[in-house]
């Protein structure tokens, strides 16, 4: 599939500006919901970051960069990665983003739920499969009625959920930790050198921190809907690099803040960031509130990151649907929405988390469906860092109006660590004790097996219907 060279003129009707795409991609590749996990490791979380940052964010926005201008057309994932090997294998690379992000809703609400009730003093509720289930299942429905009213309306929801949801409560628990040593607390946090490089001989603490990617991923998505964002050539690339800085600035102190404050053995790894503020004023009940007031702020993080992966995946995969891999209702549009497809992924979304019911434990869900979308996620940017390079060598005349340096390391880089993590993944947390390695195996793999099942059988139908 061969495209022109787009012209980079800036139609008039692009409705997103530096600002707004700026705080959706922040708000999209950050989330202080997997802080918790990092923290238990102290000074060792320095290292999962950095090795993060290093291996796999930079190499990724630097590539989405790329290939986003100068492809500058709606399809992101779906249009590179096509363009590279075939519009099958840009479906495929479409579908695994679409679906681990439905995952990814359920696992990040499932830690906000937690944080809310304890928040609102109900330890119990952190526990209880069916008021997780219901918050998950609402915020869902909620932020999709909110999404089908159109871009303007999601730009708003990443906007609040970037600022009041995550910079703001980072910014809370950092004077928390700060204030919490003034007054001569001690710090839980080791200081001792050892501790900077955790324990790499035991494969189970390796898929402790793939928690580190889930934070990250995302990178990407914005690249969706580039024909959407004004002066796309010069704004994308640094929107995507503002993003990374205000991430690294933000999570590395609020990780050792947490670490500051809880106890590693203690941490709930889905309410850590509750426990966190709780702990700085455990003695002190007048200002009980400020944990509640945390505990929603943390929800509409959660909401505004859903905001923004709704803004992009949806529309991927309608545009998908539009080449015949889905019915053709799903492929539906209404200007800048495809509100069918946004219907039918939270239905679908709602019946994921309906799976917590049958779950006893929800933190060993939480750790099952983290795996599993981690899993699908780097399988999709194996795809993107091998069609990043495809394309450089198939098209090296076409315009690129930023041109990643040295993109043979840079992609090699990305897709060492992204098999690594595929790899990793596979071995069960070892704080993960409610479950047997063999079922967590069986579980993992079956899921694997019948998330990759639907793609095939949509590539061949569609094959067979074009021989027809």
């Amino acid at each position: 599939m061969k495209t022109k060279p787009t012209k980079h003129a800036t139609p008039a009707g692009r409705q997103l500006g530096l600002f707004v795409v700026t705080m959706l991609t922040f708000g999209i590749t950050t989330t202080l919901h997997g802080l918790s996990p990092l923290a238990t490791y102290g000074l060792g979380s320095l290292f999962y970051l950095g090795l993060a940052v290093v291996a796999f964010l930079i190499p990724a926005g630097l590539v989405a960069a790329e290939l986003a201008t100068a492809w500058e057309r709606e399809g992101g994932v779906f249009l590179w990665v096509s363009e590279a090997f075939g519009q099958d294998m840009g479906f495929l690379a479409t579908w695994l983003q679409w679906l681990q992000n439905i995952i990814f809703w359920t696992v990040i609400l499932t830690s906000s739920a937690s944080m809310v009730a304890i928040g609102f003093g109900w330890q119990a509720g952190a526990h209880n499969t069916l008021y997780t289930a219901a918050v998950v299942i609402g915020t869902i429905w909620f932020t999709t009625l909110m999404t089908i009213k159109g871009l303007k309306t999601t730009g708003k929801l990443g906007i609040i959920g970037s600022l009041a949801g995550t910079i703001l409560p980072g910014i809370i628990l950092m004077s928390l930790a700060a204030y919490y040593l003034l007054r001569g607390s001690t710090s839980n946090l080791s200081l001792d050198p050892s501790t900077l490089l955790p324990d790499l001989s035991q494969p189970g603490n390796l898929s402790f921190a793939i928690s580190t990617i889930m934070i990250f991923a995302g990178v990407e998505l914005m690249g969706t809907r580039v024909s959407e964002i004004r002066n796309a050539p010069r704004n994308f690339p640094r929107a995507t690099f503002l993003a990374i800085a205000l991430t690294v600035c933000l999570l590395v102190p609020v990780t050792l803040a947490i670490a500051i404050l809880v106890p590693g053995k203690e941490l709930n790894i889905a309410a850590g960031l509750v426990q966190a503020v709780q702990a700085v004023f455990a003695h002190d009940h007048a200002l009980g509130w400020i944990a509640t007031f945390f505990a929603v702020a943390l929800w509409l993080d959660a909401m505004g990151e859903i905001a923004g992966w709704m803004a992009g995946t949806p529309i991927a995969m309608a545009h998908a649907g539009t080449h015949g891999y889905l019915p053709k209702k799903l492929s539906t549009r209404e200007d800048d929405v495809a509100p069918i497809m946004l219907v039918a992924q939270a239905i679908f979304g709602s019946l994921i988390s309906l799976a917590f019911i049958v779950i006893p434990d929800v933190q060993s869900a939480f750790w099952l469906l983290s795996a599993l979308l981690v899993q699908l996620y780097v399988v999709m940017y194996l795809l993107l860092f091998a069609a990043a390079l495809r394309l450089r060598k198939k098209e090296p005349g076409r315009p690129r109006p930023f041109r990643v340096p040295c993109l043979w390391l840079v992609c090699g880089v990305g897709l060492l660590s992204s098999c690594a993590v595929f790899i990793v993944g596979f071995f069960k947390p070892v704080s993960l004790t409610s479950i047997t390695e063999t079922r967590y195996l069986t579980v993992l793999g079956t899921s694997l097996f019948i998330a990759l099942v639907f793609p095939v059988v949509m590539i061949v139908k569609r094959r067979v219907s074009a021989k027809s």
